[in-house]
């Protein structure tokens, strides 16, 4: 199934200097929350820690049409086997490494100093070991899991929809677009996904035949 972009891509004049392709997503409900989420499918299926797909997460309130053949012409991406299991078993490595992390610590080792809050802040943890290493990560990881009403372990997937949909790649790896109800940048896309080799790998692959 494909996601309608919300308007012709290839008239935008800077979506025609970006690689577009359909990519693998999955509309998700929990039974804790009234809302639906989309996690990135790809993600899921090449990188295994699961820091990337909670940071690609993102909320799902696109009312376009989703019709079973692609409005665009452009290379369907195919994520390996994957499903909801795999991605809430994600979502709870996320919550355990917290958990664990908040229990061994100290609480006068949660206080920090402002200048070491900006140091943290500048670099971005490349890992889930290193986001759940420092107390500002660790807690902009928490509020994420709230807001995606992942307060327990007993949290169970009730809806899952995959669906593809339209991304724009710039050919030297440095942006990343989503075409939903509008153009939107993911820039942790372009931090944690186009970094990865297996991913960057399968798009060069596809980028080769497009042309």
């Amino acid at each position: 199934m494909f996601l309608r972009p919300y308007r012709d891509v290839t008239k935008i004049r800077e979506a025609r200097k970006l690689f577009l392709a359909w990519w693998p997503f999955a509309v998700i409900g929990f039974d804790s929350c009234p809302n639906n989420y989309l996690a990135d499918l790809l993600v899921a299926s090449e990188i295994t820690d699961p820091l990337p797909l909670i940071l690609t997460m993102r909320r799902y309130r696109d009312k376009n049409p989703i019709e079973p053949s692609p409005s665009i012409e452009a290379p369907i991406m195919i994520p390996r086997s994957v499903g909801p299991n795999t991605i809430l078993d994600m979502i709870y490595r996320v919550k355990k490494e917290i958990d664990a992390r908040k229990n061994r610590e100290n609480p006068v080792r949660e206080r920090w100093s402002r200048g070491y809050r900006q140091q943290i802040l500048v670099k971005r943890p490349s890992t889930l070991e290193d986001a759940v290493s420092n107390p500002v990560s660790r807690g902009i990881l928490s509020e994420i899991l709230s807001s995606i009403c992942i307060n327990s372990y007993s949290v169970r997937i009730t809806s899952y929809r995959p669906v593809h949909i339209l991304v724009g790649v710039k050919r030297d790896m440095s942006g990343f677009n989503i075409f939903i109800d509008k153009k939107i940048r993911s820039v942790n896309h372009e931090i944690y996904v186009l970094s990865n080799e297996s991913i960057r790998t399968l798009i060069e692959s596809y980028m080769r035949l497009s042309v």
